[in-house]
């Protein structure tokens, strides 16, 4: 887990001194399956409410045996027409928590047009960051020590993969850095529409690192793809290999509420471990070119 310092700027009614999101993929799914059950009626279930609700009942500490018997207990109180928030609790902490996962998911499920019927749907509309056919592993690196340049925690989530693999957005948003540096070598940042969330994807690949026409200022949408997974960085020389590492792509998420969050000691990363297993049930499909680059193909157009 990372704590770190966050300020109000309007964002909550209390203060909210750190955030911690610990949620895991159980509870993401299956908080998910409710939502399709729920949505469109009038008991105030949402995705990101219920997974907070979950985690004011275990303190913050997930497990499948104690989250599903109050999920359960949770969802057969909705059905018998009570309201989600007269059963939500009231305190502080309850808002924190709420705040909190929240800012983390409050884009990931939505409504979105299904690429295949051309319908409007409801559900998961994040994508999974490597493209479909494509092999990766992972485990939760998060919070692991890190010493080049200097001593400090891993912030991100590493996924490794072949050199290429096509990388997509997982949230559309306007990219704010695409370039070198000497940490993440060639990288792109993106900032979500809502200013909230931050996606910053790092070790692009040597020589071709982007999508083309990938820039400072550009919009894209979740699943365009952006870049190519590769192994870049740890220099300040530009197009260098890391020497240490295997290839693959960091992914980080950073939540900002206010410009003192942006960059130094208030910067507020998540562990996306658990979140990135989640998003892997939809894995956007990228079709290569004649000029080598790729292009989406059956992406979900956020509606």
């Amino acid at each position: 887990m990372f704590l770190a310092a966050l300020c109000l700027c309007g964002f909550a009614e209390a203060p909210v001194k750190w955030v911690d999101f610990n949620a895991s993929e159980w509870a993401l799914k299956e908080c998910l399956r409710y939502e399709q059950e729920f949505y469109g009626g009038d008991s105030g279930y949402a995705f990101a409410d219920a997974v907070a609700y979950l985690a004011c009942k275990n303190g913050n500490r997930f497990s499948v045996k104690t989250d599903r018997k109050n999920l359960a207990a949770l969802v057969k109180k909705l059905r018998a027409g009570e309201k989600f928030a007269d059963l939500y609790p009231k305190s502080e902490y309850a808002d924190y928590l709420r705040t909190s996962y929240g800012a983390v998911l409050s884009a990931t499920v939505g409504d979105y047009i299904d690429p295949q019927t051309g319908e409007r749907a409801h559900g998961l509309r994040c994508p999974f960051p490597l493209a479909a056919g494509h092999w990766y592993n992972h485990y939760d690196d998060f919070g692991n020590a890190r010493s080049y340049g200097y001593k400090r925690r891993h912030l991100g989530h590493d996924i490794m993969g072949g050199v290429g693999t096509p990388i997509v957005a997982v949230e559309g948003g306007t990219v704010t850095e695409c370039g070198w540096n000497r940490y993440g070598g060639w990288r792109i940042g993106i900032r979500s529409d809502d200013t909230l969330r931050y996606y910053y994807y790092a070790h692009l690949r040597k020589d071709h690192p982007f999508a083309a026409g990938m820039e400072t200022g550009k919009r894209v949408a979740a699943g365009d793809v952006i870049g190519y997974l590769g192994v870049t960085g740890y220099s300040s020389k530009e197009n260098v290999n890391l020497r240490s590492c295997s290839p693959h792509l960091h992914f980080g998420l950073q939540l900002i509420f206010c410009p003192e969050q942006e960059s130094g000691a208030k910067e507020i990363w998540v562990d996306l471990y658990a979140l990135t297993r989640f998003l892997a049930s939809y894995r956007v499909t990228a079709v290569k070119g004649d000029n080598g680059d790729y292009t989406a193909a059956n992406q979900r157009v956020w509606a």
